[in-house]
């Protein structure tokens, strides 16, 4: 998603101010019924003074439902990774990307759930069931939102679209992404190449070739032949989280020390971002304010379970929604319950399974955009009255995250 990281200091809030306005916008449907512009802090761009002063706003948990378009445009066809982006000219307008990130300033957590684009569930608004990107409509999201909350009962607060061409710019713009091998790696639809193990940084193109890759293999050095991730999309939606968290740390490294790469950011980032009307500038603002102490490494990442099967002539998942893991990860999302503590680091793993699934391609989160702006001055507003807060207590759940097939081992000198 857009990088707020990329605000930095006075100036950078009156120019943050002018590029978010500008931006492409989208009205959704309310379906918690929120008043949007009548909590102090939370309306336009007007309390924002020459002070350079931010009322704190609203602090409750939001989710954030982000989408994201394939795209060519930015690619010459003969590069050797334009596989990556696909040729999808004949399929419509469809979304590789569907992902809820829940963002809790109070607690300061960042959790992202992933949906499978073949996820089989009924859509909104008619009488038969389809894939779930089937419900997607680039300027107008109320479709998939509610199918996501009819299917999942999951609100969605507000919505990002991002092109494919925002996310090779971002990567290019914090000067590549590094990710560590323990083998050759390749995968020859996308062009994927990585010649020897160790830390590879990847650029815009290369990294696209990565995280889309759906054909990964790897040399196997004892048995001298190169093998398949056999878990094909489910490990493909892994290295694609594992991914984003490695491009949130670097572009949050990048912006808070470098205004001109924080600036570079922004100007990307909005190129191809649509957003809901209600995700003002304040509300980014206010939320980069708030989460300024996040870590990106504790990002909790999880994908819907799924259960693989065949519909007529078409290869689906039917969601898997009873196992207690992924209770607990819906309670998360629909506001029932809180995360007790940020997920382990990742592990080296290699499997072998067999099964297979479509997913969403992650192009950036809201967790670059969100967290990394320094402001001089917080203005807290007195309390209108002496009446007693009542805090309500929700309990606290510890989900595993059921990332599946080969992800990058853990090496924190690949950062």
């Amino acid at each position: 998603m857009i990088a707020s990281s990329c605000i930095i200091g006075g100036s950078g809030l009156l120019y943050a101010n002018y590029r978010l306005g500008n931006r492409q916008v989208v009205t959704i449907d309310s379906i918690n019924g929120e008043d949007e512009t009548g909590r102090p802090g939370n309306g336009d761009t007007g309390a924002l003074t020459n002070e350079w002063n931010l009322p704190p706003g609203d602090l409750s948990a939001r989710n954030y439902l982000i989408t994201g378009t394939d795209s060519r445009g930015c690619i010459d066809p003969k590069s050797p990774f334009a596989g990556g982006f696909g040729d999808r000219a004949n399929f419509g307008e469809r979304s590789d990307t569907i992902m809820v990130i829940r963002v809790n300033p109070l607690d300061n957590q960042a959790l992202i759930l992933s949906f499978p684009r073949d996820m089989w569930v009924k859509i909104s608004g008619s009488t038969h069931e389809s894939r779930i990107n089937s419900a997607f409509q680039r300027k107008d999201p109320n479709k998939l939102i509610r199918t996501i909350k009819e299917n999942f009962d999951i609100n969605i607060d507000h919505y990002v679209n991002i092109d494919f061409c925002t996310f090779k710019d971002i990567v290019d713009a914090v000067g590549g992404v590094k990710v560590p091998f323990l083998y050759r790696t390749r995968d020859k639809s996308t062009g994927l190449n990585v010649p020897e193990p160790g830390c590879f940084t990847f650029t815009g193109d290369h990294a696209l070739a990565y995280v889309r890759s759906r054909h990964y293999s790897y040399y196997d050095t004892v048995k001298k032949k190169w093998r398949f991730d056999g878990l094909s999309d489910w490990g493909r939606i892994s290295r694609q989280q594992d991914f984003t968290q490695r491009m949130v740390q670097r572009a949050l490294g990048k912006s808070r020390t470098n205004p001109k790469i924080a600036t570079q950011m922004l100007n990307t980032a909005l190129k191809n971002v649509i957003t809901d009307d209600k995700l003002t500038p304040m509300k980014l603002l206010q939320l980069a304010q708030a989460m300024k102490n996040y870590d990106p490494q504790t990002m909790g990442t999880y994908t819907m379970q799924a259960i693989g099967t065949r519909i007529g002539k078409e290869n689906v998942l039917l969601p898997d929604l009873e196992s207690s893991n992924m209770k607990d990860i819906l309670s998360i999302f629909r506001g029932q319950a809180s995360l007790k503590k940020a997920p382990p680091s990742n592990e080296a793993t290699l499997t072998t399974d067999s099964t297979a699934m479509e997913t969403s391609f992650v192009v950036q989160t809201l967790s670059v955009m969100s967290v990394s702006y320094k402001v001089p001055t917080v203005v807290t507003a007195a309390p209108s009255s002496t009446t007693p807060t009542t805090t309500t207590t929700i309990p606290e759940v510890d989900p595993t995250s059921n990332k599946r097939g080969i992800t990058p081992p853990d090496d924190p000198s690949c950062h």
